[in-house]
């Protein structure tokens, strides 16, 4: 495995080799892979000497000879006779070879990359040995790294007959690449399982991981490798995941560049690296070029970097003077570094060594280029494409006869077809790559970057009109940027803002543009649209300042023109507004206007005055000095469309909005200003109108270019089947549109043309690249929704098929979007869970309780905490279904109790401890099983009992500690600080405040999170206690923890009782207006209940409606809330709706608290329901014999209206 052409791990076969060799004393084989690895680390004398020994061995003769053969011709000086003489011995060995001897000359052979060779010897193996384990494993590998894309296919069906067993690795190892992600996870665990200590397997999962895209996953595993042996930190960073994950860390927390601690960490990681390499491999240059290619193509950008690789690179060509691809690479650095000279006699040298080497060609040719040597590039360039056709296409050769165009001023045209040449060929070579460090190596950053710089290089003053069809220039360096962002992980707009800078700091280098007007100007706007305000502001001033900027040039060298330097003025006062400078983008504009007087850049002004005023909310101000500008100027369109802007939104006028696209399309008559005026109707919803227009257009424009618009302005209109027409046309001309499939598919769903919408979604899926994207994401909504029609009707094949592939898309959605887009990582996971409950949710309707049961759990394993999975479960299936993952897991019972607590089944709860003391009846002695049952009693005397033993736990000790606290001090779970409920507040008693303090006072804490629990529970002690210097001292604690929201409740809790209404109902709103989650709902929920409390004192209903559905919304178990929508209701008098409001709160509080009782049983008694009253009476008195005030009040005038 480590002496394979694909790991080239030399050093460490020979260590693996020594260290088997001492248990297994003298074994032949481990003796041919010493001397093989020591052959191929340049000691050609010693590996002869090692196997010319193993020769006369039976099952190495073959091979011996073969690497005595390959040996003699890596010599300085090949000694032919000695060739021909092993070749007569090998042919006459081979012909009466045994099945052990062709197997390892098969091995020796793939390993040599001889790929024909050690197909002949495998086949004649298997002639002797059809079923041998090994020979079917070893053809498998020949297949899977043949040079033929037909025979890879075949290598699976190999491995499948050779691997029998767990034990056979080298056939694991092979299924592991030919399967897909998820199965080839499978197989690595599988390997990790049985043999531990099999690295290998862990740095396959690792690259799994990698091609996911999932970083955690990833730098678990590499620390893992690191753990078992400190060599394999080569290949934690040849993987590339580790150190391309730390660039990307120091992009996120610094997208402007890469400066102090954070280019700190990168250099350390790098010489990390470095070490490594050189320590564990330190005869194997090819390894190291190999390992640094990666990262030079990657951050050729950086001049630190680069400086950093070259002298390593430098130290590996010393000590192999004559290999070609170190040199080559040596050249490719310095290149990057503006040394054209140096990489010239590096590419010089390469090229001696080996003259038909195509990097040294290439390589020669791009620093003539640069050298302005453009004869001598124009021959050798020839030269080149003459000889390609044996050598192979390179996209290096339509980007140097690009680069040598422009220089020799060669028509636009040919340039942008040279470039675009360039790039299909450069993306061809990366199509099959999976995710990892020879994709990242290929796609070549540096490259890419280059090309999108020529495009830009000559359009700075481009200004893209709106409603006009981006040039090919502008597309096509969207999208490359866009395949370079998507292929590094943490992509953000802070890493799009970096590639744009990289493109100006290759622009510069390669151009020597650092000092002119354009580049500052260029990079000012770079920084503006990125967000960096502060950096945008002072590159402006720089451009500011520059001779001819602010004063009109003379002559035509350094020429700079009146639009570019209004733009300067321009950019810089709109920087300024967006900084909240509004005064001095005032005085700059000013200064531009009295400069440009009387000129055509006027109007642009103008324009730059109405977004002034707008700012100001100057709007009639705005809308007069649009009116000004006439149809004459260049900025007329503009206006309008600005204009019908500010009626739109600002003044709610649909009327002038659609007079200002009128006055556009009649003073400016065209087929451009034509459709700006349909797409302002279907703006304003009135799609009729835009038809028109449309299909007058549509006589003076191709048909195809408005297929789409007409089509979604039909939909509009609700002409479905005219829609449908138009749709298909689009689509046929433009194919790859995938989000107009998704609307093509949607329609033809409401028509009930569920086959065709199948087909179109069908193809859709074909097309698309299977990479993260807006459109592949509504695809596969759309995709969910024909599930859901077709759910229908019968459960076919095809359909089962369909759902599958939904299923499997959006595995593969979450993955990417993990890395790509965080902040939608929970709506995919949302997506992922729903498609699997719906699937659930059909079986269970067709009565396939084992199949929806699957489906089911396969939402849980996805997400195990998703409150609604397990809502889910209990709405489809018998709660039993959920007892295999409750009753051994305390956790996943814990979240479930509090799901039954929301949904208002807390009386399902029972069969769940049940079912856990049947399965196991020591579970009552374990910390987690207690705290779920004291969690369920919330009582003085049941729930610190089973609290109690659950408090001296590790895991279950901060939150057993935590509910204990807060029963001691409010058993009854009252609004602490509510006065409507209970209008003589009582008081916590000191033995229950004393109580809690002791439970504190024993609690240890263990980390950071448990300290501020301490803290937080402490203060909630002091404010229970009433006591005004405590409370004060509570809230003044408690101000420093104002992020949390638990702090927050309790600091408005405090200030209730300092009698500091307003700050608390301040405090309380801030906290009403958070989102919910898991983890705030108890707070979120105390403190709406205060704040209701508050308003229904002042008589605010309506916010109090509010308050309590919310509450009842995300806990239908929340009794509090049910009692005071009783108390509203009884206050006005509606005894009966009080009565079931009541009603819910007695239930939901385990018919424990006797008030509630009380009001339930008085308003009963007021709708004379007096039955309900008496059973009511009785149950409170049960509870609560010491009640005498409804025996007194209640029971016995209802008592007596029955008799009546």
């Amino acid at each position: 495995y480590y002496s394979q052409g694909l790991e080239k791990y030399y050093r460490h076969a020979i260590n693996t080799a020594v260290k088997n060799l001492k248990l297994y004393n003298n074994d032949p084989v481990l003796r041919f892979f010493k001397a093989f690895a020591t052959l191929m680390e340049g000691n050609t004398q010693e590996a002869l000497r090692e196997f010319i020994q193993l020769r006369d061995h039976p099952y190495l003769s073959l091979c011996s000879t073969a690497a005595l053969i390959y040996a003699h011709k890596r010599s300085e000086t090949i000694d032919l006779e000695a060739v021909n003489q092993l070749n007569w011995e090998l042919k006459l060995s081979g012909s009466a070879a045994g099945d052990r001897a062709l197997y390892y000359a098969a091995l020796l052979y793939w390993i040599l990359e001889l790929e024909l060779k050690a197909r002949t010897c495998i086949k004649k193996m298997l002639k002797l040995s059809e079923t041998s384990p090994e020979g079917l494993i070893l053809k498998g590998w020949i297949a899977l790294t043949s040079d033929t894309e037909e025979n890879r296919p075949q290598a699976i069906r190999y491995f499948d007959s050779g691997v029998q067993d767990a034990g056979n690795l080298f056939g694991l190892m092979g299924k592991v690449k030919r399967q897909n992600e998820l199965c080839a996870l499978d197989i690595a665990n599988q390997i990790i399982v049985s043999h531990p200590d099999f690295s290998p397997a862990l740095l396959m999962k690792m690259k799994v991981f990698v091609s996911l895209r999932d970083w955690e996953q990833t730098e678990a595993v590499a620390q893992r490798c690191v753990l078992l042996s400190a060599y394999h930190l080569i290949e934690r960073f040849r993987c590339s995941s580790v150190f391309l994950l730390e660039i990307c860390r120091v992009l996120e927390r610094d997208g402007r560049d890469l400066k102090a601690l954070q280019m700190m960490t990168v250099k350390v990681r790098l010489q990390a690296l470095m070490s490594a390499v050189e320590i564990s491999e330190p005869c194997n240059p090819s390894l190291h070029v190999e390992i640094t290619a990666a990262i030079s193509r990657l951050c050729g950008h950086n001049p630190e970097i680069l400086q950093m690789l070259t002298v390593f690179v430098r130290r590996v060509s010393s000590r192999t003077p004559v290999a070609s691809d170190v040199i080559c690479e040596l050249g490719y650095l310095l290149n990057h570094q503006s040394k054209y000279k140096d990489a010239h006699k590096c590419y010089s040298t390469a090229l001696k060594t080996e003259p038909k080497c195509t990097s040294a060609l290439v390589g020669t040719i791009r620093c003539q280029l640069m050298c302005d040597q453009l004869e001598e590039a124009a021959q050798h360039l020839a030269l080149f494409c003459e000889v390609q056709e044996s050598l192979g296409n390179t996209a290096e050769v339509p980007l140097l006869k690009a680069l040598l165009g422009r220089k020799q001023s060669a028509g636009e045209e040919t340039v942008m077809q040279l470039l675009k040449d360039a790039t299909e060929l450069h993306f061809s070579a990366l199509r099959g790559l999976n995710y990892g460090v020879e994709y990242l190596q290929m796609l070549d950053l540096n490259f890419l970057l280059q090309i999108v710089c020529m495009h830009l290089e000559s359009k700075q003053d481009f200004a893209l009109v709106p409603g006009q069809t981006p040039p090919f220039w502008l597309k096509h360096s969207n999208m490359i940027l866009e395949t370079v962002i998507k292929a590094v992980p943490g992509m953000s707009t802070i890493f799009q803002y970096f590639c744009v800078c990289v493109c100006f700091e290759l622009m510069s280098v390669i151009y020597q543009v650092r000092d002119r007007f354009r580049f500052h100007l260029l990079k000012a706007r770079a920084l503006l649209r990125s967000g960096d305000l502060n950096n945008a502001i002072q590159c402006l001033k720089i451009t500011m300042s520059m001779p001819r900027v602010r004063r009109p040039s003379e002559g035509p060298q350094f020429f700079i023109s009146p639009s570019e330097r209004v733009s300067v003025y321009l950019e810089l006062t709109e920087a300024l507004r967006l900084n909240g400078e509004q005064h001095e983008a005032t005085r700059v504009l000013q200064d531009a206007i009295l400069r440009f007087k009387g000129t055509p850049e006027e109007t642009r002004l103008m324009l730059a005055n109405v977004d002034l005023a707008l700012a100001r909310d100057d709007v009639d101000a705005a809308v007069v000095v649009l009116q000004n500008i006439l149809p004459t100027e260049s900025t007329y369109i503009q206006a309008r469309e600005k204009m019908a802007h500010i009626y739109l939104e600002r003044k709610h006028n649909e009327k002038l909005y659609i007079t200002c696209y009128r006055e556009i399309s009649e003073q400016l008559p065209g087929a451009h200003t034509r459709i700006l005026l349909a797409d302002a109707f279907m703006k304003i919803h009135q799609p009729e109108e835009a038809v028109k227009i449309y299909r007058e257009v549509e006589k003076i424009a191709p048909k195809d270019t408005l297929a789409k618009k007409i089509g979604q302005a039909l939909v509009k209109a609700h002409e479905y089947d005219t829609a449908v027409s138009y749709y298909e046309l689009a689509l046929k001309t433009d194919t790859l549109d995938c989000l107009m499939s998704v609307e093509l598919s949607e329609l033809l769903l409401k028509l009930k043309r569920f086959e065709k919408a199948q087909q179109v979604l069908e193809k859709a899926l074909e097309r698309e690249p299977m990479s993260f994207s807006k459109t592949k994401v509504d695809l596969m909504q759309s995709l969910k929704n024909s599930l859901t029609f077709f759910c229908g009707f019968s459960m076919c094949i095809q359909m089962k098929m369909l759902f599958c592939q939904l299923h499997d898309l959006q595995q593969k959605v979450v993955f990417r979007t993990a890395n790509e887009h965080p902040e939608e990582l929970e709506d995919q996971r949302k997506l992922l869970v729903v498609i699997c409950c719906d699937w659930a949710r059909e079986f269970h309707l067709r009565r396939n309780l084992e199949k929806a049961k699957q489906h089911y759990t396969d939402a849980l394993n996805h997400s195990p905490d998703n409150e609604e999975v397990s809502k889910h479960y209990l709405l489809n299936l018998n709660i039993s279904f959920l007892f295999p993952f409750l009753i051994d897991n305390f956790h996943a019972m814990a979240k479930f109790l509090h799901i039954l607590r929301r949904m208002g089944k807390l009386d399902d709860v029972r069969s769940v401890f049940i079912a856990c003391e049947k399965f196991s009846p020591l579970s009552v002695r374990e910390p987690g099983y207690n705290y779920c049952k004291g969690l369920y009693f919330w009582s003085l005397t049941d729930a610190l009992m089973h609290l109690n033993k659950a408090r001296g736990d590790a895991d279950w000790g901060e939150p057993a500690v935590d509910l204990m606290d807060r029963i001691c001090l409010n058993p009854d779970r009252d609004v602490f600080g509510g006065e409507v409920l209970h209008k003589g507040q009582k008081h916590t008693s000191e033995t229950r405040i004393s109580t809690a303090h002791n439970i504190l006072s024993m609690f240890r804490p263990r980390s950071k999170s448990e300290q501020d629990k301490l803290e937080l529970l402490s203060n909630l002690c002091r404010i229970s206690s009433k006591e005004p210097k405590e409370v004060e001292r509570a809230v003044l604690e408690l101000t420093d923890m104002q992020a949390k929201n638990a702090s927050l409740l309790m600091m408005a809790q405090g200030f209730v009782q300092l009698k500091q209404i307003p700050r608390a109902r301040n405090v309380l709103k801030r906290l009403s207006r958070i989102e919910w989650s898991d983890t705030n709902a108890d707070d979120l929920e105390s403190a709406c209940l205060l704040l209701a409390d508050m308003y229904i004192k002042t008589g605010k209903y309506t916010q109090v409606d509010k308050l309590l559905d919310s509450c009842i919304r995300h806990n239908q178990s929340c009794s509090k809330a049910y009692e005071y929508r009783g108390l509203i209701m009884e206050s006005e008098q509606r005894h009966s709706d009080a009565a079931l409001q009541y009603e819910l709160a007695w239930k939901h509080s385990s018919r424990a608290h006797p008030a509630v009782g009380f009001r339930l049983a008085f308003n009963y008694l007021k709708c004379k329901n007096y039955t309900l009253a008496v059973d009511v009476c009785h149950q409170v008195l049960q509870q609560r014999p010491d009640y005498p005030e409804i025996q007194d009040e209640l029971l016995t005038r209802a008592q007596l209206s029955l008799r009546l």
